[in-house]
């Protein structure tokens, strides 16, 4: 592919660059609602949803091209993610895929807005990213679905107002043709939201409880057994992209300064761990435009997502862990300084990062979908 910007891409470039250095909120973090008024920002600016197929201002399209761009932006500047940025990546672009009209008139402005802040269920306790193995079940009672079951890991469920709910509507034939995805407000009776506390102290996941809550048929996205072709789509969205690869060059950069900080810039061990590390970063960017190719020129692997998310996995906590070991003894103190060189907590930044080896599908059913679909090995 071609890897240099048109003058047209690079004006718009500038344009997002300087958007953004005016725009976005003071401080990095500012709560709930500070997220929201953000999301609000990007929303009014034409910024989000701007490369979906839907919507009457034709002024505020995107093209795949233009949609990276805004994508690295946001990640070169450290912009906070919007509030419902689960919403963004999966449930819109599954609603615009697989929703029926009024679905799409119902929830796609709100999703866009802020308005409404959705929550993704689908590991369970005797599943994790096994899906195949879903076992909340959803029986139908005339026009309802009477839901029950137990979701774990789910994030923001403590301020979302809406679920994107994978359950098991058959026991028939191939477990995956029994999945159904269906579209429940967090208020209904029979929810009920454990908040789970992770290693770092925060909160940020949960455990959500379902007992005999009833959802409308009308609710259901797509068929009875469509379930996992929706959910599976969605994950593409979540690992797809080239902002990933900012996300490392940032952190780089901190290593850099950290050690510099711990006088380190000379010791050939450490310069030789920063150099592969940089490799790392560079690699990382290559599987980015290699996706963006395939986006612009209309291919579709569902399966190199995979592939990227254990990469991804495996460099984010080789970063962290550098970072720690960097610091000494100090490494094992959350917040061991105000002001830390590079603005990174190593220690907190550690003790998260282990999350990705679970989060958004784990690194072993992703090994296994690589192997399989993309190497052709033979299941055993």
């Amino acid at each position: 592919m071609d890897l240099r910007y048109s003058a047209e891409e690079l004006r718009f470039r500038s344009e997002v660059r300087d958007w953004i250095e005016a725009q976005r909120p003071p401080v990095r973090s500012g709560g709930t609602e500070a997220l929201r008024e953000w999301q609000r920002r990007l929303h009014a600016r034409g910024f989000l949803g701007g490369s979906w197929p839907w919507g009457d201002d034709a002024r505020s399209r995107l093209s795949p091209m233009q949609q990276a761009i805004l994508n690295e932006e946001l990640a070169r500047a450290d912009a906070p993610a919007p509030l419902g940025s689960m919403g963004l990546s999966w449930v819109g672009p599954a609603i615009l895929r697989f929703g029926r009209p009024e679905q799409q008139a119902r929830f796609l402005e709100p999703l866009l807005s802020g308005d409404d802040i959705w929550a993704t269920g689908y590991s369970e306790p005797g599943a994790g990213s096994d899906m195949f193995n879903t076992q909340t079940r959803a029986v139908r009672d005339g026009d309802d679905y009477v839901v029950t079951g137990q979701k774990i890991w789910t994030s923001q469920a403590h301020v979302a107002n809406w679920y994107f709910l994978l359950v098991r509507t058959s026991s028939e034939g191939a477990k995956v043709a029994g999945l159904t995805l269906l579209l429940v407000p967090m208020s209904s009776p029979g929810i009920e939201i454990r908040p789970t506390r992770m290693i770092t102290g925060d909160a940020e996941f949960a455990e959500v409880f379902l007992r005999d809550v009833r959802v409308p048929v009308s609710s259901r996205l797509g068929a009875e057994g469509q379930g996992y072709q929706i959910v599976s789509t969605a994950l593409v969205d979540e690992r797809s992209g080239i902002a990933g690869a900012i996300h490392f060059d940032r952190g780089l950069e901190a290593l850099l300064a950290t050690a510099r900080a711990r006088g380190l810039g000379g010791d050939p061990v450490w310069r030789q761990r920063i150099a592969e590390l940089a490799t790392h970063a560079r690699i990382m960017r290559a599987m980015g435009l290699r996706v963006l190719s395939d986006q612009l020129q209309g291919r579709f692997n569902p399966h190199t997502s995979s592939a990227m998310k254990c990469i991804a996995t495996q460099y984010t906590q080789a970063f962290s862990e550098a970072g720690v070991e960097m610091l000494g003894a100090y490494g094992a103190l959350l917040g061991g300084e105000e002001d830390p060189p590079g603005g990174v907590d190593w220690a907190l930044r550690y003790l998260f990062d282990r999350c990705y080896t679970i989060a958004g599908g784990t690194s072993e059913i992703q090994r296994n979908i690589a192997a399989e679909r993309i190497l052709g090995l033979p299941r055993r």
